[in-house]
């Protein structure tokens, strides 16, 4: 029996368990690519403490629950830019990653229109957002004071149908 991840806004209180599986996930599969000044920079931003303060600050993250357990989280800030997309890897595989990106772009183009969703792939993670659509906008360099290791992408969006928008041929 194949289990469907539920999937939902997340709340305050789930900051610890994100923390926990970004932090998990990111030591296993992003930092092997990071100076260690960069990995001590993530690490710090990925702390239940920060996630929750985003969380308050209004940054939209949505959980993927298997059994009451958060196996994978997407979050979005402007209603225009991936910054955390994380399945464990228990679970990958199973369309969770795309299912979470699927619900946090419909979120998105609701609340804002939006066109093109960004993110900034580590270099493990660029065959992953190659498979989900979004496209290369520039090269894998260091970024930022830390030297963050990352590709920029975009993901374009078709415009939303005629129909949807309330008007008729």
């Amino acid at each position: 029996m194949i289990l469907r991840p539920s999937i939902r806004l997340a709340r305050e209180a789930d900051a610890r368990a994100i923390g926990v599986l970004v932090r998990r996930v990111t030591r296993q599969d992003v930092l092997p690519d990071q100076s260690a000044k960069a990995a001590r920079h993530l690490m710090e931003t990925m702390s239940a403490r920060n996630e929750r303060a985003r969380i308050r600050e209004g940054k939209r993250y949505h959980v993927a629950e298997i059994g009451g357990r958060i196996v994978g989280v997407v979050a979005t800030r402007d209603d225009s830019h991936v910054f955390r997309l994380f399945v464990s890897r228990r679970w990958r595989g199973l369309g969770i990653a795309r299912r979470l990106l699927d619900r946090a772009v419909g979120d998105c183009r609701r609340r804002s229109g939006t066109r093109a969703i960004t993110l900034n792939a580590s270099a493990f993670a660029v065959g992953a957002y190659r498979r989900l659509g979004f496209v290369p906008k520039g090269r894998l360099i260091a970024r930022g004071p830390a030297g963050v290791v990352a590709m920029p992408m975009v993901l374009a969006l078709d415009p939303p149908s005629r129909a949807r928008r309330g008007r008729h041929n």
